[in-house]
């Protein structure tokens, strides 16, 4: 009872002050990391206001909402239906999977943000992505997820227990799931040239695309990637048949990305 006490305060501290955190590090990051290789900020119009980038009420308290969530989602999922006592591995793994899936997730708002507002994917905090991953590294363990949910019920384990590419794990998940995201994007950047003559997605999907990799695995990669690309060709045609959107219109891919990246860690990642 009192791990589980322990356990809620800190997921509400620790998003409480990622909220205000996000939006103060996205208004205050240099002007360069949100501008082309060798353009000027100061001729950015977007840049030389000196606005604050995105608004600090009510948007840190939404984010800190979120972030709460997150964390309790991600710390707590042990003590499901009601269980007050769970074995040392379940809290270790949970605690690990709470830190790592909050920073991770943390990076990818402000990946998000910037795509946004910028049409720009910051190479530093695709690196600090990328970077993040090492704190999942215990979860690709083989049998580490196993052994954690022993005392769950029959439908999480066998929930837990997929196919090949689940009995992939170790240095493999994080290291495959990198190589099919950026090579996926990769290649529909290629195609994509080839066949419009225009830029199909930019080399920062790519580099997003395979940081997203090292973080979740396979499995996850191809999930996320996929429901990114599904949901934005929806919203394209949708704001094309109503006007929104011009045929040349370029529109940014990130947001998507990172938002199905972001669900599949606080949704999926603590079952399989």
């Amino acid at each position: 009872m009192t791990v589980l006490i322990i356990k809620i305060a800190a997921s509400l501290i620790m998003g409480f002050f990622a909220g205000p955190a996000a939006v103060w590090v996205f208004n205050h990051m240099p002007a360069s990391w949100l501008c082309e290789y060798g353009e000027d900020p100061s001729k950015n119009p977007r840049l030389a206001g000196g606005e604050k980038r995105i608004k600090e009420n009510p948007w840190r308290w939404v984010y800190a909402a979120g972030f709460m969530c997150l964390c309790l989602r991600l710390s707590l999922i042990e003590y499901s239906e009601g269980r007050l006592t769970v074995q040392p591995e379940a809290t270790g793994l949970t605690t690990q999977l709470a830190a790592a899936g909050l920073v991770a997730c943390w990076i990818l708002l402000i990946i998000a943000l910037a795509d946004l507002k910028f049409m720009i994917i910051p190479d530093q905090f695709v690196l600090l992505l990328a970077l993040s991953s090492i704190g999942f590294a215990p979860l690709w363990k083989e049998g580490g997820a196993k052994a954690a949910y022993t005392q769950m019920d029959a439908g999480i384990a066998a929930a837990a227990d997929g196919g090949v590419w689940d009995s992939l794990s170790g240095f493999w998940q994080p290291v495959l799931g990198m190589v099919i995201g950026g090579g996926f994007m990769l290649i529909c950047a290629l195609v994509g040239k080839l066949l419009f003559k225009q830029d199909a997605f930019g080399f920062g999907d790519v580099k997003l695309c395979a940081a997203m990799g090292l973080v979740l695995g396979i499995n996850g990669t191809i999930a996320a990637v996929a429901a990114a690309v599904i949901i934005s060709g929806f919203v394209a045609a949708a704001g094309l048949a109503s006007g929104h959107y011009g045929k040349k219109d370029q529109k940014p891919l990130g947001p998507y990305l990172c938002g199905c990246a972001m669900a599949y860690i606080i949704i999926a990642m603590p079952i399989v």
